[in-house]
């Protein structure tokens, strides 16, 4: 009697030998109904009947997963199951945002598969794994080996989980040189820095795309909350911004853009905002009526590459642009940057830690988090204020530099 098995991606048939033991079908078959085909051919032939004194009651092959043998005798070894192989079928698991799955196919397609993939699962070793990693350092930056040794892990340890190891060679690191590596520290904008960006901007683009640099800093919101922020989650009657979890952020990968959930739990709230930047962007979207808040000049979705090349750069970087002579802003601040300056205000401003991490999208932990929600309209009150005065602070000296008609250009 034949019957089939699935190792890795593919099919296999198992019979039993005249001698007791259990043998394979030299090859492969790529769908189960081949192998399943091919197993009902063999049937026929007496050979492949288990020996009476050892044959046991065969199940089903609606049940590939279980296979009989004879109780006393041994089978041959099982084919090894590739790290490639594995992978292939472990991606069909993986449940993530669009991002973070690009973000996981690049490591795999170009870092862990062209050195492991042909590498039976069982046969890697914790140090076969460091010495790959140590190797690494020298080309890559430590975040990208703490990402792949992130995800090396959790492709070993659902092998173990699946039978195919007894152990996840891929163990945190806890031996080593003690590598102290300086610690970068993330630049961020003052308001002041903030309304030059968002005035060249409007040099370069439009009032739109200069809002877009306002309402980041004042809000904190990631890009992709930005981007894909339509104008039915903007209440400017009440002055607030709403994070939905089925399309609460604008995804670009590859090219495409997808509307989805934002990056965590968390990520799904409601943001107050000052009363001047309500009375902007109320402004700005009664003047047209495209869905989306923030858009190209043609009401298309911004792209983050040409943003950053065409209008960030050479707003923060300064240069030589329309007739002007730009100085640099700040050195190193990217547009991410900007939820970090907000940070950077409400911690200035002696705002909650909790607060901050409600505003932000951040995780806090569950009693904390409740301990804030009986508090949230006087810390809100205070928040907002503190932005409110920050607008006008810089509105100030930005008049007194560059006179009321520029003044009025980003205002009116």
């Amino acid at each position: 009697m034949a019957w089939v098995e699935r190792r890795g991606s593919k099919w296999r048939v198992r019979y039993w030998k005249p001698d007791g033991r259990a043998g394979s079908i030299p090859g492969s078959f790529e769908t189960e109904q081949a192998a399943r085909s091919h197993a009902e051919q063999l049937t026929t032939i007496p050979e492949t009947a288990a020996p009476p004194e050892t044959s046991q009651p065969v199940p089903p092959l609606t049940t590939p997963a279980t296979r009989p043998r004879p109780a006393t005798q041994t089978t041959d070894p099982e084919p090894a199951v590739m790290v490639s192989e594995w992978a292939e079928i472990w991606w069909q698991t993986v449940d993530v945002g669009a991002n973070t799955e690009a973000f996981y196919r690049s490591l795999l397609t170009r870092h862990i598969l062209p050195r492991w993939g042909t590498t039976p699962v069982d046969q890697i070793t914790p140090a076969d794994i460091q010495i790959w990693l140590n190797r690494l350092r020298d080309t890559y930056s430590a975040s990208t080996i703490t990402s792949l040794r992130k995800l090396f892990a959790m492709l070993m340890a659902d092998a173990v989980d699946n039978q195919l190891l007894t152990t996840n060679p891929v163990r945190p690191r806890k031996r080593g040189r003690g590598r102290v590596e300086p610690r970068r520290e993330r630049a961020w904008a003052d308001e002041h820095q903030v309304l030059t960006i968002a005035h060249r901007v409007l040099r370069l683009a439009s009032r739109n795309q200069c809002l877009l640099v306002i309402t980041a800093a004042y809000t904190g919101m990631r890009w992709g909350e930005l981007a894909g922020l339509h104008r039915d989650n903007l209440d400017v009657t009440h002055g607030r911004i709403h994070i939905t979890a089925d399309a609460g952020a604008l995804h670009e990968v590859n090219g495409h853009f997808t509307l989805g959930h934002p990056k965590t739990h968390a990520s799904v709230r409601t943001i107050t905002l000052p009363p001047f930047l309500t009375e902007l962007l109320a402004t700005d979207l009664a003047a047209s009526a495209r869905p989306f808040v923030f858009t190209t000049l043609r009401g298309k979705h911004l792209r983050r590459s040409g943003f950053q090349r065409r209008l960030w750069a050479p707003a923060v970087c300064g240069g030589r642009y329309r007739g002007e002579t730009w100085d640099p802003v700040q050195q190193g601040l990217t547009f991410h940057g900007l939820r970090h300056s907000h940070k950077t205000w409400l911690i200035e401003d002696g705002v909650p830690q909790v607060a901050q991490a409600r505003r932000l999208g951040h995780i806090m932990e569950g009693k904390i988090d409740d301990i804030y929600s009986h508090v949230t309209a006087s810390v809100d009150a205070r928040l907002i204020a503190g932005l409110e005065t920050r607008w006008h602070r810089a509105l100030e000296r930005y008049r007194r530099n560059l006179g009321p008609q520029e003044h009025q250009s980003i205002t009116s």
